[in-house]
């Protein structure tokens, strides 16, 4: 549904993006992730045709952005990282605004704006002025105005900047509820969110794609050779002895008889075991530790 080719971009001599490239399918939320800086919000104004690029493509539900802006701007709903909305209308305003400026229908303005308003649980707000909403309605108004012409791909720029917790897991929930009938690709700086939403991922650094793929596809290529290893009987001989391990390093313990350390090697794991073993030092388990998202994504953009 939403394809991007080789995207490039400059500004002043400086590439913000270089040669991008990636799909988002029907179905799937994308996680977008990136430092500031990274060339995230460039490349989601391409995409949604607010600027132009040097070179490549950008094609929603097969229109190019550039050759049919029309076609292709009428698939999308935008949520930039600061939503345009006018505070000094009111919710039920800026929504029937959205659908006309979208082009919905003069006949299904009405029946747009109903189901939209229970999709975000905007009802018991819809008369009073965006101006006076707290940070987590206006977020829902500014996603309403995206969604009020029912587009087949969903651009979302930090959809969950600002909000406390309760106030994203709402949003996390609508997203997910949206997820069946559109092709979602979203950026933020909240990795766990990141984890809860999407089933793909692509991350840019530096203007250019680094990984794309699952968590777990992901973790794999930037895998760190990182174990856990629980002892029965622990002191401070036990992190001796193995901190003089040529492949060992980064080694550290906690106050439950668990160290964790790097290995050079997987194939070096056995000699590790076999050490505690021999040593009497009992043994629990050894096991690599899990990746988590912010591991897999220094590590990416290192």
């Amino acid at each position: 549904m939403l394809e991007i080719k080789n995207l490039t971009k400059t500004y002043q001599g400086v590439k913000a993006i270089d040669d991008v490239s990636f799909t988002v399918e029907k179905g799937h939320v994308v996680g977008f992730l990136g430092a500031n800086g990274a060339g995230k919000t460039t490349t989601m104004d391409i995409i949604c045709g607010c600027v132009g690029s040097d070179q490549g493509s950008v094609r929603v539900c097969g229109h190019d952005v550039l050759d049919e802006p029309i076609e292709a701007k009428a698939k999308i709903g935008y949520v930039p990282d600061v939503p345009p909305l006018y505070r000094d209308m009111t919710v039920k305003e800026t929504i029937v605004y959205a659908a006309k400026l979208n082009g919905v229908a003069k006949a299904k303005v009405e029946s747009r704006l109903t189901e939209t308003l229970s999709l975000l649980a905007l009802d018991d707000v819809h008369h009073k002025l965006v101006g006076s909403l707290s940070k987590g309605y206006r977020q829902r108004v500014a996603l309403a105005h995206a969604l009020v012409h029912d587009p087949e791909v969903l651009v979302l720029d930090e959809p969950t900047e600002g909000l406390d917790p309760r106030q994203i897991a709402q949003m996390r929930d609508i997203i997910l509820s949206l997820k069946e009938t559109k092709a979602i690709i979203l950026s933020s700086h909240i990795l766990h969110e990141v984890e809860n939403l999407c089933d793909q991922l692509v991350i840019i650094h530096k203007g250019q794609i680094v990984a794309t793929g699952s968590v777990e596809e992901i973790a794999s290529k930037f895998e760190s050779h990182t174990y856990t290893l629980t002892v029965r009987n622990f002191s401070e001989k036990i992190s001796e002895k193995l901190k003089s391990l040529a492949y060992l390093s980064d080694l550290t313990h906690d106050d439950k008889n668990q160290l964790t350390f790097d290995l050079e090697a997987p194939e070096k794991l056995d000699d590790v075991a076999k050490l505690v073993i021999d040593s009497g030092w009992g043994l629990k388990k050894i096991s690599p530790s899990a990746s988590s998202l912010e591991g897999i994504f220094q590590k990416a953009t290192s």
